[in-house]
């Protein structure tokens, strides 16, 4: 296919009545579907909103059991460094002991020095963890209060949260008291919180060093669920706050951070963006786009159906019929439309109307054809009637005539009035009256013509074309034909070899070429006159023949032998002229 050609193809479907409905369906739901796309999207802030208060809200709340345990082994220090000021060494051991034995959640208590020297610890301390702990260290020795994290060791045996405060008297600052949470105790009570707001939370402590003190999950422990590439420090300063960023598992998540412990940890929570609508988060993410389209289709289809049944097919029965109607197969002569609305109803009663006024107007049109018809057939009869009779009575009176050439004058006569009257007669005789099948009438001139000449034991061959000519040149084309068969009857001779012959042809081709040949043989006279004198021409037929030439618009040619005599006639077949020349007189 050409690009022509296809681009008429897309420019006849973008020209089809559908095709501009869903266009002007597209063009008026477009405002709808902006409004989806902005209602939807307002919705869907505002569940981020919602769901990221949720997270807050969760995340405080698990946080408060391991906060109030942290709370409360900062109370308790505070509370143990005001009773062992003033107390000697196994007074302090004494009370540090019975603390750690009352309370299940402390796995040791320490009194330090403010050189960092070990004064006094509870009892359940082993001497390994003695030597171990000897001095509290400089690295800790905090100015109000610290919690920190410790690996497993042969101190403890266990990872532990240390929780450590300074105890002043009148005198100032006199030492530090620590007190040791195991880390696995801490975990256990985020992962009770967990369980108990959403399996979708995962929970992580973090101190302000950046280190994770107690998880609900190992991955949170080690980071998975923490913000990506994000300090400590900044971490800190978005404590009451929510954001989403990408984690260390590389998921995007929503995190929540609260406060605990006078800023000196954080307790961060978090879950999977998607649950900001819970399991269907594709399917809000995707809604604004798909509520406009499955709206557009929904309309698109409704609308195509609905112009399908009322509007296309009677349509297309209304083209159908007038298809019908062109090539008169219309079957009775109107259409019902099935169910169609008024405005078509009246398409149709009018199409009705129309298809009634035109079968009577063909009706009408028919009925005066046939009359004409009738009435030219009656012409041609009529006229070829005359001419007969007209041929009787020059036969009669030839038959009556004194001398021979009143004879050879009337019976030439009567062949010329014979061809007239053989084109009338074709002429009512065919079906179609306008035109003449000149190969019908030659047949008829040359067997009317040349019916004696078998009496001489002339042949007469014809080969003929069928040829339609309009009278206008099948009257001079009979004339003609009259004069050219009388001649080669009339000088027709045998041959040596005995053959007597006469051959009309009359052929047609792609040109609307005509070409006429009338030929006979030459030899021995065989036409003698009624008295025994051999008969003249006086020239006529040769003029007229040349005339009958000129009203055909011909060229004719003679080809002359010892033994034969051919005349060969062309002319163009024309449409029907009304201001042909008359023969000349």
């Amino acid at each position: 296919m050409t690009a022509k050609g296809l681009e008429l193809r897309v420019r006849t479907f973008l020209r089809r009545l559908p095709v501009q409905l869903i266009a002007l369906l597209t063009l008026a739901l477009f405002p709808l579907g902006v409004i989806s796309l902005y209602q939807t999207g307002v919705v869907l802030e505002e569940a981020r909103e919602r769901n990221r208060a949720t997270l807050m809200e969760r995340t405080v709340a698990a946080g408060t059991l391991a906060r109030e345990l942290i709370q409360r082994a900062s109370g308790a220090s505070q509370a143990l460094g005001s009773a062992v000021v003033g107390m000697d060494i196994g007074a302090c051991a004494e009370a540090l002991d019975r603390f750690v034995a009352a309370d299940g959640d402390f796995l040791s208590a320490r009194f330090h020095a403010v050189d960092g020297r070990l004064l006094c610890q509870s009892r359940g301390t082993g001497p390994a963890e003695r030597a171990a702990v000897s001095r509290l260290g400089p690295d800790i020795q905090p100015a109000e209060m610290e919690i920190s994290i410790r690996p497993a060791s042969e101190s403890y045996g266990t990872p532990v949260i240390r929780v450590a405060r300074p105890v002043r008297d009148d005198g100032g600052l006199i030492g530090f008291i620590s007190l040791s949470i195991p880390l696995r105790i801490a975990e256990a009570l985020i992962a009770t919180s967990q369980r108990a707001t959403g399996n979708n939370l995962r929970l992580a402590v973090v101190a302000r060093d950046g280190v994770v003190l107690a998880s609900s999950h190992e991955s949170a422990g080690n980071g998975g669920y923490l913000p990506r590439a994000m300090s400590a420090e900044t971490l800190f300063e978005l404590q009451g706050a929510t954001f989403e960023a990408e984690a260390g598992n590389g998921e995007t998540r929503v995190f929540a951070v609260s406060r605990m412990i006078n800023g000196q940890a954080a307790l961060v929570g978090s879950w999977p963006q998607r649950a900001v609508l819970g399991q269907d988060w594709t399917l809000a993410t995707l809604a604004p786009l798909i509520f406009p389209i499955l709206m557009w289709v929904i309309g698109t289809i409704v609308a195509y159906f609905g112009l399908q049944r009322l509007v296309i097919r009677h349509i297309t029965a209304l083209r159908s019929a007038m298809r019908q109607l062109a090539l008169g197969e219309l079957r009775g002569g109107r259409i019902e439309l099935e169910n169609p609305p008024e405005e078509l109803r009246e398409t149709e009663r009018a199409f009705n109307r129309m298809v009634l006024l035109l079968a009577q107007a063909e009706a009408k049109q028919e009925q005066d054809l046939r009359d004409k018809e009738v009435l030219l057939k009656e012409v041609h009869h009529r006229v070829k009637n005359n001419l007969q009779l007209i041929g009787s009575i020059m036969n009669m009176q030839a038959r009556n005539a004194r001398t021979p050439e009143a004879r050879r004058v009337l019976d030439s006569l009567r062949n010329r009035v014979r061809g007239l009257a053989t084109m009338h007669r074709t002429l009512y005789s065919s079906p179609e009256m306008t035109t003449v099948q000149a190969d019908a009438m030659v047949e008829t001139l040359v067997s009317d013509l040349a019916g004696g000449a078998a009496q001489r034991r002339v042949d007469v061959v014809t080969r003929l074309d069928p040829v339609e000519l309009y009278p206008d040149q099948a009257v001079p084309l009979s004339m003609l034909v009259a004069e050219t068969v009388t001649n080669a009857v009339k000088y027709v001779g045998r041959r040596e070899d005995g053959v007597a012959r006469i051959e009309v042809d009359l052929a047609h081709d792609e040109s609307e070429l005509v070409v006429l040949t009338v030929e006979n043989t030459k030899g021995s006279d065989l036409h003698v006159s009624d008295d025994g004198a051999e008969s003249s021409g006086d020239g006529l037929g040769a003029r007229l023949i040349k005339a009958f030439e000129q009203q055909l618009h011909g060229r004719s040619e003679v080809v002359e032998s010892s033994d034969s005599y051919r005349f060969v006639l062309r002319f163009h077949r024309r449409d029907f002229d009304n201001d042909d020349a008359a023969v000349p007189a």
